[in-house]
C-alpha cells in the first residue's frame, strides 16, 4: 500500500491555518471557525461535505475548471463539483510506503478552476491534489495547459481507480471512467516511474 498523506501536510497547513473545536469547521471564505450545518460533515482535507447517503450521485462538471459545468483546464479539473482542497496528512498504517511527492492543494475555487493552466513547468516530484464535493465520474481537459501530465483518479477509499494521460492544450475531456472523489496530477510518466498502479491505496481516508 502506498500513501501520499505525509506529503500533503505542508500544503495543508497553508490551506487551513488553524484547527477548529469539535462540531465546527474552518470556513475559508470567512477565515474563521463556524458551526457545522445540519446534514453536513467535515470530510477529507477539512472540507465541508453533505452527509453520505445510500446510492451516491455522480457529478459531472468540469474540470479543471469549474466545479460544475464544463471547463477547465489543464490538467485539472474535474468533474464534479469543484472542491477546494487540502488536507491534513492522515495516520500511517504499518504497510504504508510513502511516495516522494509534494502535493499542491488549491486554496480556493479560483485556484481549483485554474489548476496547472499557463504554467510552463512542474517541479520534479510535485503534483496537484483535487478534492471534489461529490463522488462521481470526473473529467479533465488541458485547455491552456502546457505541461504533459498524467492524472490518477482516486475513489472515496483513497484507492486509484484509473490513470490517464493528459496532452498539452487538448480540449477534449478525459474521463475517469469510474466514480472518483479525488484526483492527482503529476508530470507525464511519474506514476509509472514510481510504480503507482490502479488498485494502489494512495490516500489514507
Amino acid at each position: 500500500m502506498k500513501s501520499l498523506d505525509r506529503f500533503i501536510e505542508e500544503a495543508a497547513n497553508s490551506v487551513a491555518p488553524k484547527k477548529c473545536p469539535p462540531g465546527q469547521y474552518y470556513c475559508f471564505n470567512d477565515k474563521k471557525c463556524k458551526k457545522i450545518p445540519t446534514g453536513y460533515r467535515v470530510g477529507y482535507g477539512g472540507m465541508l461535505r453533505p452527509e453520505k447517503k445510500n446510492g451516491g450521485k455522480n457529478g459531472n462538471g468540469n474540470g479543471n475548471g469549474n466545479g460544475n459545468g464544463n471547463g477547465g483546464n489543464g490538467g485539472n479539473g474535474g468533474n464534479g463539483n469543484g472542491g477546494n482542497g487540502g488536507g491534513n496528512g492522515g495516520g500511517m498504517g504499518e504497510e504504508v510506503v510513502n511516495l516522494p511527492l509534494r502535493l499542491l492543494v488549491p486554496k480556493n475555487q479560483t485556484e481549483f478552476d485554474l489548476g496547472l493552466m499557463f504554467k510552463e513547468s512542474l517541479d520534479q516530484d510535485t503534483g496537484m491534489l483535487f478534492v471534489f464535493e461529490e463522488n462521481g465520474e470526473k473529467y479533465f481537459h488541458m485547455k491552456n495547459t502546457l505541461i504533459p501530465l498524467d492524472v490518477a483518479f482516486i475513489n472515496e477509499e483513497g484507492v486509484v481507480v484509473n490513470i490517464k494521460e493528459l496532452h498539452p492544450l487538448r480540449t477534449m475531456p478525459v474521463s475517469s471512467d469510474c466514480d472518483a472523489l479525488y484526483a492527482i496530477e503529476v508530470n507525464r510518466g511519474w506514476f509509472e516511474k514510481n510504480n503507482v498502479r490502479i488498485g494502489d491505496k494512495v490516500l489514507d481516508i
